[in-house]
């Protein structure tokens, strides 16, 4: 992995600049404060983004902004990667925001979550690492802040160990270790239920065969059963055929009883209705004898000739009281125009001026007015007097009219109401005939129905035994069905604790076979148990063992070159003890790396940390960060003769980028490139 560039906006001291990264030993140099620091933690939150305990949002959003960026681009197997990570401010927290990577051009938007997958995945860091909040193999490979380091140096074994375990992935040893402890407990559990559940198997069986054996009794005891229930079956089917045909037989006897009263009842109607018939003709005869008399003096008269008549009489009538009408409208307009000549006559007795033409009116114009009216007015009164005579006339013409209608109609209703008796006549004595036939056929059916009767009681007769020989067979059946209903009663009873045994030895054999299982589970425990016990947690000690061992021994070497490279003391010399802690010997005695100077505590710091990323780099051959290397503040404390030691220490180490930050001037004659970075008025700024 070899870092190109790094772009930041509102992140720390920084606004807005771009980074350019050579490939060789790069120097980033500057005053204390001037924001160096800040580049290694943005290009660790590109990577990895927000660690929980170690870098947070708020600590790397500029005071005062809202929202901020890094962009980081780097090459990695031959492949051009650009990270874009963003921070933003919501109410009173900074989060993380969606970023997006872009591998050879083809670019994916990703959560913060997914972002990290997609980086761990290329840089070749195990995924268990995307739940964890700190990235130990990044943090002791390729960047460690120099005080991280320190502290590893200061803690306890335990909390050391811990650390070491986590970053060569062998603290899974321990968990297996405790893994193993808890299942073995679970184990003894489990053996324990077991054994409680096999312990009363060799009961279950023989109390198995005893049920076993009481099922067989009871289907020999069925079968015997069985066979009465057959044999009484048998007469139940005989006597049941016995009964349809002495059933039979009482139907046919309750139908030609049936066939008696219902003759007998067809007599009796029949003779009924000829007693009607004769009273019927008798009334007949009354209405026929009746009728005749009514109609010895009836004179029949045209009825054609009679309506017409009066239709021609409605005519005249209609015609006539239509001219009255008339009379009557012209006496009413000449009235009108009378009472109109009476009321001039009236006002212009009383008019001085003319309404009209406003000329006073004289006695002589009045005078000649009413000469006018009166002459009008005789002569309406002699045509009012006219039209009176000549609706008298009319009325009286009129009264005559109804008269003879009158008389028409009372003609006319004498000839319809006699009409309507000589049709009841021919009615009643086409009645009479119809009664008479009707008598005659009633009697012939008397004749017949009587016969047919005294032959139905005769085959009635015939069968007057069939009741009781019914009632008999009846007895019988019963009898035997309830016989073969006690018989069944005990079949049923003997099912029913068959059912019960079958269903308790069934319940016990499934309960046996389930302590079966459990007795070879339980088995296979105890063997399961003794091999973890006795082989597998020695296995994985020795493994273990093994492991940190070969770590140990890689690292103990590493450490003590570098340390002798950094100082050249024949007199303090350092090693490794089995729990990777730093044992400092000083002319010969022990002594703790507090005693130190602090060039010295830095060069235990710097050996420790450059051994350790070598053991990483070598026992974990997938990570793809082994061309890269940080040094925060690898001198600090150095007297100038060590200074000249990290010239021979970056020779030495090999490694195709390594980004290097410092204040000590006399380091950039060191390396190949040097980045200056300057800090005016709280804004940081890269100098060309």
């Amino acid at each position: 992995m070899i870092i190109n560039s790094l772009k930041l906006k509102n992140i720390r001291s920084y606004v807005k600049e771009e980074l350019i990264f050579p490939r060789g030993s790069v120097m980033l140099s500057g005053d204390i404060g001037s924001g160096k620091t800040t580049i290694l933690l943005s290009i660790e939150f590109a990577l990895f983004g927000i660690i929980r305990g170690q870098l947070s949002g708020s600590n790397l959003l500029r005071h005062g902004t809202n929202e901020g960026f890094v962009e980081l681009n780097f090459t990695i197997d031959e492949k051009n990667v650009t990270v874009k990570r963003f921070l933003k401010r919501k109410n009173k927290t900074i989060a993380q925001d969606s970023g997006s990577i872009i591998v050879n051009d083809e670019q994916f938007d990703l959560t913060p979550v997914e972002l990290k997958s997609k980086i761990l995945e290329l840089i070749g860091y195990p995924d268990e690492l995307l739940t964890k909040s700190k990235s130990l193999i990044f943090r002791y490979t390729v960047y460690t802040p120099q005080e991280d380091m320190k502290q590893i140096l200061l803690e306890s074994q335990d909390e050391r160990l811990d650390v070491i375990r986590r970053i060569f992935n062998i603290d899974k040893y321990k968990r297996i270790k405790e893994n193993n402890v808890n299942y073995i407990r679970q184990l003894k559990i489990k053996k324990t239920e077991l054994e409680t559940r096999v312990e009363d198997l060799e009961e279950k069986k023989t109390e198995y065969k005893t049920y076993d054996d009481k099922i067989k009794i009871i289907k020999e005891e069925s079968s015997k059963i069985q066979i009465i229930v057959n044999n009484i079956g048998k007469e139940v089917n005989v006597s049941e055929e016995e009964m349809k045909s002495f059933e039979n037989q009482v139907k046919m006897v309750e139908t030609l009883k049936n066939q008696v009263e219902i003759k007998t009842n067809n007599i009796h109607n029949k003779q009924s209705t000829i007693e009607r018939n004769d009273e019927s003709l008798k009334r007949i005869d009354d209405k026929i004898e009746n009728l005749n008399k009514e109609m010895v003096d009836f004179k029949a008269y045209n009825i054609k000739e009679l309506k017409l008549q009066r239709t021609t009489l409605e005519e005249e009538k209609s015609k006539t009281s239509d001219n009255i009408g008339q009379i009557s409208d012209r006496s009413a307009t000449f009235t009108a125009k009378k009472q109109n000549s009476e009321e001039i006559m009236k006002s212009i007795d009383s008019l001085d001026v003319c309404i009209v033409c406003k000329q006073k009116v004289d006695s002589n114009h009045k005078k000649h007015v009413n000469a006018q009216e009166n002459e009008k007015i005789l002569a309406l009164e002699e045509q009012l007097l006219k039209l009176q005579e000549l609706k008298s006339k009319r009325k009286i013409a009129l009264e005559e009219l109804n008269s003879k209608l009158s008389k028409i109609n009372e003609l006319l209703q004498k000839q319809e109401v006699m009409l309507l008796k000589k049709e009841n006549l021919e009615g009643h004595m086409k009645t009479k005939e119809e009664l008479i036939k009707e008598q005659t056929k009633l009697e012939v059916a008397i004749e017949k129905e009587t016969a047919e009767m005294l032959e139905v009681k005769k085959n009635l007769e015939a069968q007057h035994d069939v009741g009781d020989k019914y009632q008999k067979a009846k007895t019988t059946l019963n009898n035997l069905r309830e016989k073969l209903k006690v018989e069944e009663i005990k079949k049923a009873e003997f099912a029913r604790e068959q059912r019960t045994l079958e269903e308790v030895k069934t319940r016990l054999k499934e309960e046996i076979t389930r302590k079966e299982e459990s007795k070879k589970q339980l088995a296979y425990i105890r063997q399961l148990q003794e091999w973890m016990v006795k082989f597998f947690m020695n296995v994985v000690y020795l493994m273990e063992k093994q492991i940190m061992l070969t770590i140990y021994q890689e690292f103990n070497e590493f450490f003590q070159e570098w340390f002798n490279m950094l100082i050249e003391d024949e007199n303090l010399n350092v090693r490794l003890d089995e729990t990777f802690t730093p044992i400092i010997e000083q002319n010969g005695y022990d002594t703790t790396i507090l005693n130190l100077s602090g060039g010295e505590r830095t060069s235990v710091a710097l050996a420790y940390r450059l051994s350790l990323n070598k053991v990483i780099n070598d026992f974990m051959g997938l990570i793809k960060t082994k061309d890269l290397l940080i040094l925060d503040e690898p001198t600090d404390g150095f007297s100038s003769e060590q200074l000249d030691k990290i010239r021979e220490v970056l020779e030495m180490i090999n490694i195709k980028q390594i980004i290097l930050v410092s204040h000590e001037p006399k380091l950039e004659s060191y390396v190949d490139h040097i980045v200056r970075v300057n800090k005016e008025e709280h804004v940081s700024h890269i100098l060309a």
